[in-house]
Parts: structure tokens; C-alpha cells; sequence
């Protein structure tokens, strides 16, 4: 169950975060939006909204003061927290103070519309909770009925829940508990908990009731567990100690949050970093080494040969210029930084101009273009965006074809869509290659490829353009015999 109309609050100075969460979310929301966290305190605290949305930077005040002041008034606001550069310490500490999610811009429409809809079905329950509660207090009759909801509600949460006596035995678990744990097997109440629960947890459940039969107090433990390593399905248990009226430990419950997701974005994070560590190293070593040989005059007293080498030291400083360029693009897009000059651009004439810059490569290579395309087709892009996106998959048709070898471009209407493919008859790719193509700094290795040069971080940025626009992008590859890319863009119809 979920609310239909919602209301819900988005604290964000960026515009085109507002834009989009307007139109993803549904028109069947009330939608309100402010750009200063001062505002939204107010907003926030004056009325409780069923969603909302902050952003972790924001130009008067941080995204953490407002989550607390709202949280403050409103314990049970259900708030998920913006971050254009989102860190595992940043998405720990808001969880801990309260905050339903935690998720990086820019936005995936495709895992932002589930959230949304989760976060609404816990806020139903929340809501359901609560008006039980007061149901509860002004008519004590009806205390079996509630029992029966509040067991639905439990049962119904994103969080799994797990309760266990003094004598080791499972007493109750939700649903979702299972799944957090990882398993399919019906557990007995009452069973120990020692033949179903991860060693992790039993760990932790034991080391609360010792401390708890030893001195009489104990606090809770928060811990991270794997569940299915390295990071398929990591879990934050917080386990805490259940005292009776006389002080006397009745057992522990434990609280499982799926922290997957934030985990995954962490190591993706670490193991970006290596790469760009090498992807550096490797050109800088060769640098330092052909200039130590030219300043020792350890290569004689012919000059070419110098000449030669200092001609290979300014070849791996324009590879470095051009992969630094690349990261700085990734990284203003990644940021939300990139300046984007929208316009109506004709995509026909934006390809033969494309074309036409590569036909001295293409001559030199004896390399054929086919070009089929429809005129009157237009996007509202960014032409230099757009432009960039052509120039790569063009020069790439050229760079990974074979000699005499053929180039087709089309450009055709597909229903709303504007459809560009770019097809060559070059060295293709497996299916692994396929599977990796559009992950930054991938870049095919045969035999074939051992003399093309490349940072590998084109197509991923290729692709980060057309997800921009709400595109999409295919590939049809057969490794010997070439490729396909198809780029779909969001056509401008007629009167827009």
C-alpha cells in the first residue's frame, strides 16, 4: 500500500534536480520546492510533508542542520538526502541521524521511481502506525485488532527485524529479516538461533547478552556484516539489549538495513581512483625515461635519433592532456557542472559536417562512407554535446575498421525518437568486451587493438551524454566482422 497523493517537499537551489524529481515523480503529487535550507526548516517544520527531498550542499546552510531541525520536529519524517559528490562517511552520518536514503545526482530514473514508491509504502505504514497507536490509547477494546495491524506494518517494512530471548532462542522476525539474512528456510520460533543466523550476528547478539548478564548494562552495537561477499548484499545490524521492568535482560533485538548500494558505490569509488593512478603512471615513467636518456646523452651523437625520441615524449604528453581532459569531463558531468546551450539542432547536417572532418582519415585509409540520412529531424541539445557524441563513434568506425573497409551512417524517424546508427566493418567484439564497453577506462585487448591508441574513457562519456537527454544507446558487434552503435535521442515534434 502507498500514498497517491502525496505531498512532498524538494530542498534544492539546483533547478534542473527540481525539474526532473517534478517530472519523474508523477503529476498526482503535490510537489512544493525551495532553494535555501533556511526556507525549507520552515516549510518543513510549519507542516509535515510525506516525502523529503534535501540536498546535502545547499548556499545558505548544510543539508545535515536541515535534516536535523526537521527530524526534530518531525521524528518520523521519511527524508532522503542529494549529494552531487556522495561519500560513505557523508550517507553513514545521515542514516544515523535519521535519514531514509542516501543517493548520489545525477539521478537514475529507473532506480529513483521504486525508491520513491517504497519510501511512500513506508510512509503509509508509519502513518497506519501511528493513527493504531492513537486508536490504541482511546480504546483499549480493541487492543487484538491492533496487535493484528501492528504485525502488518512490521511485517511490511524495508527494514528486517529480529528479536531474540535470553536463552538464545528466536522469538519473532519479519519477513524481510529472511531476506537481509539471505535465506529461503522457514525458521521455528522458538529454535536456537545458532542453526539459522550468519556467524557475524550470532557473534554480536552474544557478546550484548554477556555484557548484559555480566555488569547489568550495555549499550547497543552497530556493525557492518556481509552477508554475500565481496559486496553482493552488506547489511547494517544494530543490536540492542531487551531490560525488563526489574532491570533483568529479557533478550536482544536487531535491527538489518540493507547498505548494499552505499558499499558497491564505495569500492567503485576506491577502484577509480587505482585506475586513474595507472592510467597515469604508465606515461609519465616512459616520459621520464626518454628525457633522462636526451639529458644524459646516452642515445650518441645522432641528432634524428633525439629528434625521435623527444617526438615520443610530446606523443605520451598529448595521450596525458587528452586523458586529463576526459577525466575533467566526467568529472563536471558526475558534479552536475557542465553548462549545456540548448537548441533545436538538425541532426543531418550536424553529421555530414561530422563526416566531412574525418575524411582525410578515411581517404588515407581507403575507407568507403554510406550516409542515408533523413532531413527535418531535430533534438533540443547541446550541438557541441551532440557533436562530441558523433565525433567519437565516427572516429572509432574509423580507428577499429580494417583497410578498404566501409562506414554506414543513417539518421531515420523511430516514433518519438530520433535514430542515429553508425555501422563499420572493423574488428568487432566478444560478448565479454560487449558487456564491458561503456565502463571508464575499458578498452578492448587482441591483437588487433595492440596499436590503436585511446584513453578508454570515450564511449563512457558518450554514453553519460545520451543518458543526459534521456537517450539510449545499443551495440551490435561480432568480434571479426564489426560493429553497430545505435543512439536514440528525444525528438522535437511538431509546434515544440
Amino acid at each position: 500500500m502507498k500514498i497517491l497523493d502525496a505531498r512532498i517537499l524538494i530542498i534544492d537551489a539546483d533547478t534542473e534536480v527540481v525539474e526532473f524529481l517534478k517530472n519523474h515523480l508523477g503529476t498526482q503529487h503535490v510537489i512544493e520546492s525551495t532553494g535555501s535550507g533556511i526556507d525549507g526548516i520552515a516549510k518543513g517544520s510549519s507542516s509535515e510533508y510525506d516525502i523529503y527531498f534535501i540536498s546535502m550542499s545547499l548556499p545558505d546552510i548544510s543539508g545535515r542542520d536541515v535534516l536535523h531541525a526537521i527530524r526534530k520536529v518531525h521524528e518520523e519524517a521519511i527524508c532522503i538526502m542529494m549529494s552531487s559528490n556522495p561519500s560513505i562517511d557523508s550517507a553513514v552520518q545521515t542514516t544515523q541521524m535519521g535519514a531514509y536514503n542516501y543517493i548520489s545526482k545525477p539521478f537514475d530514473p529507473e532506480k529513483i521511481i521504486p525508491m520513491v514508491h517504497r519510501a511512500l509504502e513506508r510512509r503509509w505504514y508509519i502513518l497506519e502506525a501511528r493513527r493504531l497507536r492513537e486508536e490504541r490509547e482511546n480504546n483499549l477494546a480493541e487492543l487484538s485488532v491492533d496487535k493484528s495491524r501492528l504485525a502488518t506494518v512490521i511485517n511490511s517494512i524495508d527494514d528486517g527485524i529480529l528479536v531474540i530471548n535470553q536463552n538464545k532462542e528466536i522469538i519473532f522476525y519479519n519477513p524481510r529479516f529472511l531476506q537481509l539474512i539471505d535465506t529461503d528456510r522457514q525458521i521455528l520460533i522458538g529454535d536456537s538461533m545458532f542453526r539459522y543466523l550468519p556467524q557475524s550476528l550470532q557473534k554480536q547478539i552474544c557478546e550484548i547478552l554477556q555484557k548484559a548478564e555480566s555488569d547489568g548494562k550495555t549499550g547497543a552495537i552497530k556493525q557492518e556484516l556481509v552477508i554475500k561477499p565481496p559486496f553482493e548484499l552488506v547489511v547494517m545490524a544494530n543490536t540492542a539489549p531487551i531490560f525488563g521492568e526489574n532491570g533483568q535482560c529479557l533478550g536482544v533485538v536487531s535491527v538489518l538495513r540493507d547498505i548494499t548500494e552505499m558499499k558497491q558505490l564505495e569500492q567503485s569509488k576506491s577502484r577509480f581512483v587505482n585506475m586513474v593512478a595507472h592510467e597515469l603512471k604508465a606515461p609519465l615513467a616512459a616520459i621520464h625515461s626518454y628525457l633522462k636518456m636526451i639529458l644524459d646523452n646516452a642515445l650518441g651523437d645522432d641528432i634524428v635519433t633525439y629528434n625521435t625520441y623527444m617526438k615520443r615524449s610530446l606523443e605520451r604528453t598529448e595521450a596525458l592532456m587528452e586523458l586529463i581532459n576526459d577525466l575533467m569531463n566526467i568529472f563536471r558531468m558526475d558534479s552536475k557542472a557542465v553548462k549545456r546551450n540548448l537548441e533545436k539542432v538538425e541532426m543531418a547536417d550536424l553529421l555530414e559536417n561530422t563526416v566531412e572532418l574525418f575524411r582525410p582519415q578515411m581517404e588515407e585509409r581507403e575507407i568507403s562512407v554510406n550516409l542515408a540520412l533523413k532531413h527535418g529531424l531535430f533534438v533540443k541539445a547541446d550541438p557541441e554535446e551532440i557533436r562530441r557524441v558523433f565525433t567519437n563513434l565516427i572516429s572509432n568506425a574509423i580507428k577499429y575498421n580494417k583497410y578498404e573497409g566501409s562506414i554506414d551512417i543513417s539518421c531515420v524517424e523511430d516514433g518519438r525518437w530520433v535514430k542515429v546508427s553508425v555501422k563499420d566493418t572493423g574488428i568487432g567484439m566478444t560478448a565479454d568486451e560487449k558487456d564491458r564497453l561503456f565502463q571508464e577506462f575499458f578498452r578492448a585487448k587482441n591483437k588487433f587493438t595492440r596499436d590503436i591508441t585511446g584513453t578508454g574513457l570515450g564511449l563512457a562519456i558518450l554514453k553519460k551524454i545520451v543518458d543526459e537527454y534521456a537517450g539510449r544507446i545499443t551495440v551490435d558487434t561480432e568480434f571479426g566482422k564489426g560493429s553497430t552503435f545505435t543512439v536514440y535521442l528525444p525528438r522535437v515534434m511538431s509546434g515544440e
